[in-house]
Formats: structure tokens, C-alpha cells, sequence
């Protein structure tokens, strides 16, 4: 073991953080300390801690340092990552009612903070904790919390995880946050992972459950993902409701290089019976999301395509009625060797969605957007910008525009109603 028994504290972040802190003890004295202070502060600042808890959390990894680590235990790595970004959004209603209405607004944040852990137990076995301190309580302080188990056998192998994490809806919500090719992840990806509401899907992003990645050995460059998980995303510690079904998601992926041309292809599913939790009773959400990779000298190119069927998902007549919207996604980028400074590379990014009536809101894809103009049929999204490599995406900076416009309303998309919400951001990133 590599820490003492934990004393319980009232809430569940305070013992994540004791474990976090413990690790950190373990793997260097010198970045405990100030990891310590940093994390206790922020959760303090934040109202997750009260001052007498952050005291005893304190205590308890002091204490954990004079354990010795169990000899089994290969090696614990402590990390942290962050991104800093200003953003300039502007709103514009200018077709319909009401209209012409503008409005903008502007500053800088800290968009993502991680502290993690990671260790290797031996055996095959494997744990991470990751805390983001950017998050507010709604969306969870947890991002990647699991155990997990490798496998290989002469005809089966792979790895199953334990924990909270994404399962994989689509190509781009499958990525790191740290390996975005643009500053955010597009208007499709926002409609259909970011946390539901009347409009939006809150399908994606992060669940509690079971994964398993694996490996075909008779094929090579085949994998396939399958997992199953709590309906409600962002919900670590809690079950949603009393009747709270399951969500199954599975994917495969095939991966191939032919004359120094990189291919990747696949297709990524899942169903759950109550997905659609802004309906009363909650009713049920399927979702096909293929897509394909190609990777050619500096060329980056993606595509993919993403469709759910929204049992109860928009109104017609007054009854609910199934919505069936979907979205198109398609990215290419180019990345010029520019030596010791390392890599330049421009990227465009289009986005295309239509709401099949169930409607969407500016703030609903466009970050920190206000809504002006009610709700929209249709979003089509045009991205621009530079990457700046400097050490890989160990240090990168990104700088991009989204020219968001949307157009029609729920009731017909051909209607003369429409908006659009432009954000010019800039974003700094590390990895230590």
C-alpha cells in the first residue's frame, strides 16, 4: 500500500484529495508540499472543504510520507496540466423578431487545471486520479478516476478499466481536452456531450462504469471498445434517480499504413433506456457516430458523422414527438517543421447541424455565448486558426476563430430567424 488508512471526512472530494496528496508524498516530497497547499486551497476557496477538513487532509499525507511503499508497486507519477486562455464572443440576432439585438463579452481564464496521479501497481495493474480544479461542483471536480487490468492470452487481449471516464461517443469526444487541434471542440461536439438540457443531448464526456479496450491479434490494426455505465454523465459519486438504468456503448476501429499514408476508421455506438433525462419519465437516446483519420507527411485530416434518435426529444402540436438530429464534422490541419522552434500549423475545421426540431441555443455550442434570439434549427460552424508546437502538446499555444451561424427555428428550419455568435480565442497550454 502506499499510504495509511484514511480517516472518513464528511464528503467524498476530501478523501479523493488525501489520496491524491498521499501519491504525490510518495513520488517527491518537495512537489508534495506545494501540490498540498495548491489543491487544499483551491477546494477551501471553492466551499468543497471546510478550513478545519483541509487541516486534517494535511495531516493525514504528512503522516503517509513515513509509510514505505509497498515494493510491488512499480512507480507512481505525479503530474499536473493546464490551460490558460482569453476569449473575445460576440452575439448577433439579426433576422426575426426582436431583432437586431448584439452583445459581447471578453476576459481571460483558466480553462482547465488537472492534478493527477498515476501508478503501476505491477501485475499488469493500473490506477489514475485526475482533479480538475477549473470545474464547478454541478460538472464534477473528478475527471479520470479508475483502476485498471491488463490481459494477453495467445487469442485474447486488451485492457478492462473500473471507474469514471469516457466510454467514447464520437471521434472528437474520444480525444484528450489536450489534444484538441482547435482552442475548443466543435459545435457538433458541444450539441451532443456537453450537459443536457431541453436542447442539447448530455451524451458523452465522462460516466461511471465498466470499459474494456481491446485488441483483435488476428487482425492487426483492429480494436474494439465496449463499455457500460450509469445513463447520466458527470455523475461520479451519486446515482441520478431511483430507477436509473445502464448505458452500453461499444466502437471498433480499424487502423492502416500504406506508402506512409496513415488510415483510421470506425464507427462508435451507444444506447440508453433514460438518457433523455429532460423529459418526465426519462426516455431513451441511440446515437452512430463513424469517422476517419488520415495522416499523410503533416497532413491531419478528420471527418465524422453523428446522429442519435431522441425518443420524446421535441414537441409537435403540443405532444412529444422523437427528434433525430445530426451532425457533421470535418477538420483538416498542416503542420509545418520549423526546427527547434517546433511545429506551425494552420487548421480549418467546418461543422454542420441540424436539430430535427429539438432546437439549440447559442450558449449551448458556442462557450460562454450569450443566447440571443431564442432557440435555432440549424448551426453550421467555420473554424480558423494557428497551432503553435513547441514542445509537441507539451507546450502549445492556439490561436482560432468560430464563426458560428444559426439559422431557422424548431418549428421549420427554412424560416427567416437567424443569428450568428463569433469567438476569437487564445489559448496557452502545459503539460509537466
Amino acid at each position: 500500500m502506499l499510504y495509511t488508512k484514511v480517516h472518513s471526512i464528511n464528503i467524498v472530494s476530501g478523501a479523493v484529495c488525501a489520496v491524491l496528496l498521499s501519491f504525490a508524498a510518495t513520488a517527491s516530497t518537495a512537489f508534495a508540499e506545494s501540490s498540498e497547499k495548491l489543491l487544499l486551497d483551491k477546494l477551501v476557496q471553492k466551499g468543497v472543504l471546510t478550513p478545519e477538513e483541509s487541516m486534517n487532509i494535511a495531516k493525514q499525507s504528512t503522516a503517509a510520507v513515513a509509510v514505505t511503499p509497498d515494493k510491488k508497486t512499480k512507480s507512481v507519477r505525479v503530474g499536473a496540466r493546464f490551460q490558460t486562455q482569453y476569449e473575445y464572443i460576440d452575439s448577433n440576432f439579426y433576422a426575426g423578431a426582436g431583432s437586431p439585438v448584439d452583445q459581447s463579452n471578453m476576459g481571460f481564464i483558466i480553462r482547465r487545471l488537472f492534478i493527477q496521479t498515476e501508478a503501476d501497481l505491477g501485475g499488469g495493474w493500473e490506477a489514475k486520479a485526475v482533479l480538475d480544479m477549473a470545474r464547478s461542483e454541478s460538472t464534477s471536480y473528478l475527471n479520470d478516476v479508475y483502476v485498471s487490468k491488463k490481459f494477453d492470452y495467445e487469442y485474447f487481449s486488451g485492457k478492462l478499466y473500473a471507474g469514471y471516464m469516457k466510454p467514447g461517443l464520437s471521434y472528437e469526444d474520444a480525444l484528450s481536452t489536450f489534444a484538441l487541434d482547435a482552442v475548443e471542440t466543435s459545435a457538433v461536439t458541444n450539441y451532443w456531450t456537453c450537459p443536457i438540457n431541453s436542447r442539447r443531448l448530455g451524451v458523452g464526456n465522462r460516466y461511471t462504469g465498466l470499459r474494456w479496450n481491446g485488441n483483435v491479434k488476428q487482425v492487426e490494426g483492429l480494436t474494439y471498445i465496449l463499455a457500460v455505465t450509469n445513463s447520466y454523465q458527470l455523475s461520479p459519486t451519486a446515482i441520478a434517480n431511483a430507477d436509473n438504468r445502464l448505458a452500453y456503448w461499444g466502437s471498433v476501429h480499424y487502423a492502416k499504413k500504406i506508402d506512409g499514408v496513415s488510415l483510421k476508421g470506425g464507427v462508435y455506438t451507444m444506447y440508453s433506456s433514460e438518457a433523455n433525462s429532460s423529459v418526465t419519465p426519462s426516455s431513451s437516446i441511440y446515437t452512430v457516430s463513424p469517422y476517419i483519420t488520415l495522416n499523410y507527411g503533416g497532413w491531419y485530416i478528420w471527418s465524422s458523422y453523428t446522429a442519435s434518435g431522441v425518443e420524446n426529444g421535441k414537441t409537435v402540436g403540443g405532444s412529444y414527438a422523437q427528434a433525430n438530429p445530426y451532425g457533421v464534422d470535418v477538420s483538416i490541419e498542416y503542420r509545418f517543421d520549423v526546427g527547434e522552434f517546433g511545429k506551425i500549423a494552420p487548421i480549418f475545421k467546418y461543422s454542420w447541424i441540424d436539430t430535427n426540431g429539438r432546437g439549440v441555443q447559442m450558449s449551448d455550442v458556442q462557450r460562454h455565448a450569450t443566447s440571443v434570439g431564442g432557440s435555432f434549427n440549424n448551426v453550421q460552424e467555420f473554424y480558423g486558426g494557428i497551432n503553435w508546437y513547441l514542445r509537441g502538446e507539451d507546450l502549445k499555444l492556439q490561436i482560432g476563430y468560430s464563426y458560428m451561424q444559426f439559422s431557422g427555428t424548431p418549428s421549420d428550419k427554412n424560416a427567416d430567424y437567424g443569428g450568428d455568435a463569433g469567438a476569437f480565442r487564445m489559448q496557452l497550454q502545459v503539460k509537466m
